[in-house]
């Protein structure tokens, strides 16, 4: 289901890019083969990893980096390792940009998951070096999938796992935005 819905997904950002200027073509979406698979996934705390969970898994057996994805650049296994590192950071500018836009959104948006939540219950699975859209992981006790919060020009939405989102994504469904967990 979930490399159904991921296929689904690539094809419609995909056609809004459309035959785009040649000069954008490294923004058109694309999909990176998967990397060396772990039944683990990253934290944002260095070192702490979660069990995979199935939908998860099926994300990231399909593929590894997806450039300009659904919200962001969705993230390969070997991002979310390379981001415990800083000179693994350094060595790629679009993770260090990834990672600066991460923590610039911890430091100075309010609410932001990251500023509210521990790093280790926290996965930064999708980010962008040139925008403020991200996705975050919440890994919640008892529960088989994290949750999936996405920032974007809508402000914030939260979804309760991938399916979800990526449904709502494909439906062109921003309701969740206008949902907040805030009283």
């Amino acid at each position: 289901m979930i490399k159904t819905l991921i296929e689904t997904a690539f094809s419609k950002t995909a056609e809004f890019w459309g035959e785009a200027d040649p000069a954008l073509d490294a923004l058109r979406p694309r999909l990176w083969p998967p990397t060396p698979f772990r039944d683990e996934i990253p934290t944002l705390a260095p070192g702490v990893r979660r069990p995979c969970s199935p939908m998860l898994k099926a994300r990231f057996e399909h593929c590894g980096r997806w450039i300009t994805a659904t919200h962001g650049h969705w993230l390969s296994l070997t991002d979310l390792e390379a981001l415990w590192s800083e000179a693994e950071t350094a060595a790629d500018p679009f993770l260090q940009a990834v990672k600066d836009a991460q923590i610039a959104g911890q430091e100075d948006w309010p609410n932001e998951a990251s500023g509210l939540f521990r790093p280790e219950r926290l996965t930064l699975f999708a980010g962008s070096d040139y925008t403020y859209e991200k996705i975050y992981l919440l890994w919640l006790d008892f529960e088989d999938e994290p949750e999936v919060w996405a920032y974007d020009a809508n402000g914030e939405s939260r979804y309760r796992d991938l399916a979800v989102y990526l449904q709502a994504y494909i439906a062109d469904d921003v309701g969740a935005a206008s949902i907040s967990w805030r009283a």
